[in-house]
């Protein structure tokens, strides 16, 4: 549940609201004046798969003819697109 804060006494005890969001995984709000402007919570890194990473989830899909008809045929695909444009 998030804790409402004055920014003030965040500011003045800044330490203990940090130490409280890293080792107690709390989050707050900070108010100014009757504005609430800021949320103050951990953190966390998405693991975001590269796209050499998505592609390579999906190599050995295809045979080596597989591959090189679906290489051919985007070829023509993007030669066809051009003339369109």
């Amino acid at each position: 549940m998030n804790n409402i804060i004055n920014i003030s006494d965040f500011r003045n005890n800044i330490s203990d609201y940090l130490n409280r969001v890293v080792y107690k995984k709390d989050s707050f709000l900070l108010k100014r004046g009757k504005t609430i402007i800021a949320k103050v919570s951990v953190y966390e890194k998405q693991k975001e798969a590269l796209t050499e990473d998505r592609i390579r989830k999906y190599t050995g899909i295809l045979s080596d003819t597989e591959a090189k008809n679906m290489k051919k045929y985007m070829r023509k695909f993007r030669k066809n697109f051009k003339l369109l444009s």
